[in-house]
């Protein structure tokens, strides 16, 4: 290789010479240009990002500008340069890194004046193949083991975005095979589709995915953006009840475009796209996502995979810098916090909306929280994004800004894919697909050749001619074209890559950031609590029989009314994130700990108050600590029973229906309302929670206060034979009594047959209380998995 020099360059900043860069003739690398101290060329301007532009080297001895992504970009010839792009640039050319033009790159250094720009070599020992352009086995046998990443310092360089790690994964040979390792990527390192975890032997058949590039052991790396962005075969939908929601669909739709679907209310947009996403499969037929089938690559292609369907996918509760910081969070499992800013500032900027990053998500306008929801998807970096009728809540002059910032996504590689019914949109789009009555797609093309081929003056027209009868005509015509009938669809692979203990502790953080933003409700919440026993002290003078019955209805009333809207109020958010990367377990974990938080809150208060009030009667409360630790379990098994409920139904009006359903019983079948006199509600009663909770307060009380009644003497009738009649009892006072033998009277006389030696014990209403939570529990995962959409493997 020639010692030459084949390019000196120089780096200005207002005039003054920063540092000067010489490449060597045939020899290939790179070097980043930013801020950031590890920069190769450290540039410090306010308008310069951490890591804003990459400077490449070929062994043509060519040079390349990429932008990476920068705050401010990076401008050629004075015009702005697409992100994640290399541009040839040549002596001569003009390169800035601010619009003012302050800061740029020059080909004659020496013209400028500097004390402190020497010049640099930037060659790395043996530097790295921009794109993988080398055969990576041939590289491991002369190295033993590889790097790929976007770091200059890495043997395989892929350059461009901020889903690839600096050093994102590695390849050794061990023996006569080849091992994957993934170096705890932000976004993760996938073979043949599916996510890997620490180290997995790779053939030269496999495929290896990393960022948006597909790689092999033999061959050069694609970058999947450039590909055709969506492609569906004989795509077909069809829906238990045996409706066909969308029929027999063959069209392609080119990478970095904005596409439009519309069509008369209930023509199949939204089953269209959620086929197209995974989020409802197709019956039949195959998506293809870049070239990928999305089946069999569905948990890498997910990763790059937006999708905001027409309910906020963000808490009202929060504010939008904590929505963005929790999904980032929850998505980039391996960010760092500044990697996490420096995105969030970057989706704030793009998509307008840095000065309410402070506010509640619940106090800004609709069409900022469809903002938000975008910007939750964006933070992952999306080759495809999925709107479902994003400009719905918009007035129209929002409509042009927003639509603005839609072109500026797909300008800088995001396919747009957006379900709407206003026709104005249209005026913005690459392409339109048009549905008609029945599930048909009937048109697929560019946004200025529809009225053509409808033969109409305008888009309003084109809506009578979708509606039968008249849209049999346009049905014929495009399915005469296409009358192959789809194969069935397999279902999709899915290996769940959940970081059990992070999903759970950010889940659990977010979760008690909702609740304390939401400070009126949870006052309400906690002030629950002390009224009722307030209440409870101001009623009964004595511990009677009364006290725990009504604390054991309290205990379920707290745990139930807490959880009973918590997962249907947020259903869309959490089933979007289950789509990406959500865990049913952690999920669930997550909203015991917070809600048995507050659960634990109640109970003290509660039990504090009754101990205070009933500490100097007789009988006096019996030991606090322990009834503190019962009423707490009696509330977190009734808040597994309120999450069950939420997870059953579809909307917060049902549950609050469903709630008095399920807590009437509880009063009825405690034993204290009325006697159970017969076998068959005696065994009902056993699924209940008040029976064991009023029994284990029982037990725990020992002695509770009762009517001491005294024969009236004076009432007493006989008859002939000496024999009592008729005879009046009245209340002398007040007495003690052992509550669990007062209590098991009013159970059926089966019960301590039933039971043995442990019935009227605490140990065997922990038994059954621990068996209904973990019912409970059961039921609330089959119920949440059964909302997947995607049928997973």
């Amino acid at each position: 290789m020639s010692s030459g020099r084949s390019h000196r360059i120089g780096f200005v900043q207002d005039g003054t010479l920063l540092q000067k860069v010489a490449f060597s003739h045939g020899e290939q690398t790179a070097i980043v240009i930013g801020k950031a101290s590890n920069c190769e060329v450290c540039i410090t301007n306010s308008f310069v990002s951490k890591e804003h532009a990459q400077l490449i080297h070929n062994n043509n001895n060519e040079l390349f500008i990429l932008d990476l992504n920068s705050t401010n970009g990076t401008f050629l010839n004075e015009k702005k340069i697409q992100p994640g792009v290399p541009y040839p640039i040549k002596s001569g050319d003009r390169v800035d890194f601010t619009s003012s033009g302050n800061v740029k790159l020059v080909f004659d250094p020496d013209n400028y004046q500097s004390s402190k720009a020497p010049w640099r070599d930037p060659n790395i020992g043996n530097s790295g193949d921009i794109f993988g352009t080398t055969d990576i086995i041939e590289k491991i046998r002369l190295k033993g083991k590889i790097i790929i990443g976007r770091g200059t310092d890495c043997d395989i360089i892929l350059p461009g975005q901020q889903s690839i790690s600096r050093r994102h994964a590695s390849i050794e040979k061990k023996g006569d095979q080849y091992f994957l390792t993934d170096l705890d990527s932000t976004n993760g390192t996938f073979l043949n589709g599916r996510r890997i975890s620490g180290s997995q032997r790779v053939t030269e058949a496999d495929t290896i995915f990393v960022g948006r590039y597909q790689l092999q052991l033999k061959g050069r790396a694609r970058n999947l953006s450039s590909q055709v962005s969506i492609r569906a075969e004989n795509v077909t939908k069809r829906f238990k009840n045996g409706v066909v929601g969308l029929h027999n669909s063959t069209f392609e739709i080119p990478a970095k475009s904005l596409t439009a679907v519309m069509g008369p209310s209930g023509c199949g947009k939204s089953t269209l796209l959620k086929a197209l996403n995974g989020d409802s499969p197709p019956s039949s037929g195959r998506v293809f996502i870049s070239g990928l089938d999305l089946s069999e690559n569905y948990d890498y292609l997910k990763t790059l995979i937006g999708y905001v369907p027409q309910d906020d996918i963000v808490h009202k509760e929060l504010t939008v810098e904590q929505s963005l910081y929790y999904a980032a969070k929850l998505r980039l499992d391996h960010a760092s916090s500044e990697f996490i800013d420096q995105k969030i500032e970057q989706v704030l900027k793009d998509l307008n909306i840095v000065h309410i990053r402070k506010n509640l998500v619940r106090d800004i306008s609709g069409g900022q929280r469809k903002r938000v929801s975008i910007a939750v998807e964006i933070l992952t970096d999306p080759l495809i994004l999925f709107l479902d009728e994003p400009t719905s809540p918009l007035d129209p002059q929002t409509i042009e800004e927003f639509l603005g910032i839609l072109r500026k996504l797909a300008e800088n590689g995001t396919t747009v894919l957006m379900v709407t019914h206003k026709p104005e949109d249209l005026s913005y789009m690459d392409s339109v697909i048009f549905m008609a009555e029945g599930g048909y797609l009937v048109y697929q093309g560019e946004s200025s050749g529809y009225l053509s081929y409808f033969r109409v003056a305008d888009v309003v027209k084109v809506y009578s001619e979708l509606a039968q009868p008249k849209a049999k005509v346009w049905i014929d015509r495009r399915f005469a074209k296409d009358t192959n009938g789809g194969k069935p669809n397999t279902e999709f692979k899915k290996q769940i890559p959940v970081n059990f203990f992070s999903q759970y502790f950010w889940l659990t953080i977010r979760y008690f950031n909702i609740k304390f933003n939401d400070r009126g409700n949870t006052a309400m919440m906690l002030g629950q609590a002390p009224i009722i026993a307030i209440l409870i002290c101001m009623i009964f003078d004595q511990v009677s029989q009364a006290v725990p019955f009504l604390m054991a209805v309290s205990a379920i009333w707290f745990g139930t009314n807490n959880a009973a809207r918590e997962i249907v109020g947020e259903l869309p958010i959490f089933k979007r994130e289950r789509m990406f990367n959500q865990g049913i377990f952690p999920y669930i974990l997550s909203k015991i700990t917070v809600l048995g938080a507050f659960a634990a809150a109640q109970a003290i208060l509660f039990v504090l108050i009754i101990y205070v009030r009933y500490q100097d009667t007789n009988p006096s409360w019996n030991d606090p600590l322990v009834t503190f630790f019962w009423m707490l379990s009696i509330s977190l098994a009734a808040t597994l029973m309120g999450l069950l409920l939420s997870s059953l139904v579809k909307t917060t009006e049902k549950v609050m229906t469903i709630v008095p359903i399920v807590l009437i019983p509880q009063i009825m079948l405690a034993g204290i309302v009325a006697k159970i006199s017969l076998p068959l509600v005696e065994v009902i009663s056993y699924v209940t929670l008040s029976r064991w909770g009023t029994e284990g307060f029982s037990d725990i009380q020992q002695e509770v206060s009762v009517p001491k009644m005294e024969l009236d003497t004076a009432s007493v009738e006989m008859n002939q034979q000496g024999q009592i009649t008729d005879a009046k009892f009245i209340q002398d006072g007040d007495t003690t009594a052992q509550a669990i033998d007062e209590l098991v009277k009013n159970f059926h006389s089966s019960y301590p047959d039933r039971f043995g030696t442990w019935h009227g014990t605490l140990a065997l209403d922990y038994l059954i209380i621990g068996i209904l939570s973990l019912l409970f529990f059961i039921g609330i995962y089959i119920s949440l998995k059964q909302k997947d959409s995607m049928k997973l493997k």
